[in-house]
C-alpha cells in the first residue's frame, strides 16, 4: 500500500488504480497461502491411483524443477510402492540423520540404557572436614546442569567437609575431536553446533542478552553466565536508535578467535535480542562452575585440575571411594529428546555411544544398519545431527530404516520419540487443523536450501505409510520448501482405495 500512495498522484484513471492494487497484491501473494489452501481441501479424497499426478502438479510449479527432489512412499500393510522419485540418489538429509544413530544406538544398548557420571572422593587420613581429592568422571551426559552440582556440593556440606585439596576433572571419555570438522565456520559459535566433549554443563550453551541503553550509545551485553561469557571477546559496533530506525543488527564471528562482531541499530521500540552462543572451552566452565559452587557452599578448594586421559589418570594411586553416580534419564527419554527437538548435541553424544572396545562409532554405526537391513551404499555420514553438509543418503536409505524399526521390539520407543504433527517438537506448528494432527509422527531437516521430512503416517485405507521426502539445491526460503512438502504428506492423507 505505501506503493500505491506514493505513486497515486501519477494516476487518474480508476482503472490504472485498481490494475496497480491487484498487481501489488499478487506480488506480494505469500507462498504458504497454498498450504493454507491444502489444509483448507484436507477434506478432499483423491484416488491412490492419482497420487502420482498430484505430487507432480506440486513438483512442476516452476521453482520446484530447478531443485532436486527425492521421495519414496510404502505401504507397510501392503509392503507396496506408492510413489518414488529419485528414491536411489544421494540427498544431504540436514536433521534426518538424527534417525541413525537413534536407532542405532536403541538397538545396541535398549532402551532402559543411561549415561552415569560417577562422583569419588579420597579422604585425609584423621581427617573429618576436610578431603585430598573430589573427582568427577566426565562421561557425555548431556543433561548435567548446575543442579547436579549443587547436589554434589550439598552432600559434602552435610558430611561437614570445609576443604578440598584438589578437584580432578576427567575430560577425556568421548572419541576426539569435540567439534566436527565437517561443520561450516560460522556454525560452530552457536547453540546448535556445540563441542561434544565428556565434561558437559549446561549443554554447553550461553545467552547473549542485548539490552537497550540511551540514545546513541551502545546497549548493555548481559551474559546468562558470566563464567561462560567470559571465554568470549566481543567487539559491539551495535548503537540504540530512535524508534524510527531500521533494526538491522548482525553478529558475525571472527575466524580462528572466541570472538563475535554485533553491528547494526536498535531502535528503541524493539525488545532485547538474546543470542543463544556455544561456549568456546566447556571443560573449563565445567571446572570453574563446580569450583564456584563449592565456595557458595563454605567449601574452599585448593586446586582444580584438567585431565584429558583416562589412562594418565589411572596412573596415579588414589584410594578413591564412590560418594554418589548422577544418571541421565533413560535413552527412551534421550532420544525422545534427540529427535522431537532436534538436539543436535543429543544425536552426537549417542553417536559417540555407539563405540565399544571392539569398534569405533562408524564401524559400528555401519554393522547395525546391515542388520536392518541398510545398504551402505545408500549412506555416507560425517555426523550424527545432520549439521554436516558432507551427509549423504537416500530416501530408499531411510525408508528401509524406518520399516526395520516399524517391525523390531523397539518399535514403540522409536516411534514415541518422534515429533506428533501439531502437536510436539519440531512438528507443533505444522498440519495444525488437517486429518494429519496427531496421526503422523515425523522426523524434520533444515538448512540453508534444504529441507527433509520422513516418518509414518496412518492412511484409513492403506494402513500405516512409511515415506522419506528430501529437497536439496534450492534458492527458496525454509517455510516455502516445508510448505511443498507438507503439501504432499496431506495428500497422503487425502488418499484413499477407489
Amino acid at each position: 500500500m505505501i506503493f500505491v500512495r506514493s505513486n497515486l498522484k501519477q494516476f487518474n484513471s480508476k482503472i490504472t488504480y485498481f490494475l496497480i492494487i491487484i498487481t501489488s497484491l499478487l506480488l506480494s501473494f505469500p507462498r504458504s497461502i497454498v498450504a493454507q489452501e491444502s489444509v483448507k481441501n484436507q477434506d478432499k479424497k483423491i484416488c491412490g491411483s492419482s497420487l502420482n499426478r498430484e505430487i507432480e502438479t506440486i513438483l512442476n510449479q516452476p521453482i520446484r524443477q530447478k531443485e532436486n527432489w527425492g521421495i519414496l512412499i510404502e505401504s507397510t500393510k501392503e509392503k507396496q510402492v506408492l510413489y518414488q522419485l529419485n528414491s536411489h540418489k544421494f540427498f544431504i538429509p540436514a536433521s534426518n540423520t538424527k534417525l541413525f544413530p537413534t536407532a542405532a544406538i536403541l538397538h545396541k544398548r535398549g532402551e532402559n540404557f543411561t549415561i552415569n557420571t560417577p562422583i569419588y572422593i579420597e579422604k585425609k587420613p584423621h581427617e573429618n572436614s576436610s578431603i585430598q581429592t573430589l573427582i568427577i568422571e566426565g562421561k557425555g551426559d548431556p543433561t548435567l546442569s548446575k543442579k547436579q552440582l549443587e547436589t554434589i556440593a550439598q552432600i559434602l556440606k552435610e558430611k561437614g567437609i570445609k576443604e578440598v585439596n584438589n578437584v580432578i576433572l576427567i575430560e577425556g571419555f568421548l572419541s576426539s575431536p569435540s567439534t566436527n570438522y565437517t561443520w561450516e565456520f560460522e556454525d560452530i559459535y552457536f547453540y546448535f553446533a556445540v563441542p561434544v566433549n565428556s565434561l558437559i554443563l549446561e549443554e554447553n550453551t550461553v545467552n547473549l542478552t542485548l539490552n537497550h541503553h540511551k540514545i546513541n550509545e551502545q546497549p548493555f551485553l548481559v551474559w546468562s553466565d558470566e563464567l561462560a561469557g567470559k571465554q568470549w571477546s566481543i567487539e559491539s559496533q551495535v548503537y540504540s536508535r530512535d524508534s524510527l530506525a531500521e533494526y538491522n543488527i548482525t553478529i558475525l564471528p571472527l575466524f580462528a578467535r572466541s570472538s563475535l562482531e554485533i553491528k547494526g541499530d536498535f531502535p528503541l521500540d524493539k525488545t532485547a535480542t538474546i543470542w543463544r552462543l556455544s561456549i568456546p572451552n566447556p571443560a573449563q566452565y565445567f571446572q570453574e562452575s563446580l569450583v564456584k559452587i563449592l565456595n557458595e557452599h563454605d567449601i574452599k578448594v585448593n586446586k582444580s585440575e584438567i585431565i584429558e586421559n583416562i589412562k594418565d589418570f589411572n596412573k596415579i594411586e588414589i584410594k578413591k571411594q564412590l560418594l554418589l553416580e548422577i544418571n541421565s534419564p533413560n535413552l527412551a527419554e534421550l532420544i525422545k529428546i534427540t529427535n522431537q527437538d532436534s538436539n543436535n548435541l543429543y544425536a552426537e553424544v549417542l553417536l559417540k555411544y555407539l563405540a565399544d572396545e571392539s569398534m569405533n562409532q562408524w564401524e559400528s554405526l555401519d554393522k547395525i544398519m546391515t542388520n536392518f537391513g541398510v545398504s551402505k551404499d545408500d549412506y555416507k555420514l560425517k555426523d550424527g545431527s545432520g549439521l554436516s553438509r558432507h551427509n549423504l543418503m537416500t530416501p530408499s536409505a531411510l525408508v528401509t530404516l524406518l520399516q526395520a524399526i516399524n517391525n523390531s521390539e523397539y518399535r514403540e520407543t522409536f516411534y514415541n520419540s518422534l515429533s506428533i504433527a501439531s502437536e510436539n517438537g519440531t512438528l507443533k506448528n505444522r498440519f495444525q487443523n488437517t486429518n494429519l494432527a496427531h496421526n503422523l509422527h515425523g522426523k524434520t531437516g533444515t538448512l540453508t536450501g534444504v529441507a527433509s521430512l520422513s516418518g509414518y503416517l496412518k492412511n484409513q485405507d492403506y494402513g500405516d505409510l512409511i515415506f522419506a521426502i528430501m529437497v536439496n539445491q534450492s534458492t527458496d526460503t525454509s517455510p516455502n520448501l516445508r510448505s511443498s512438502i507438507d503439501q504432499i504428506v496431506i495428500l497422503l492423507g487425502q488418499m484413499k482405495k477407489c
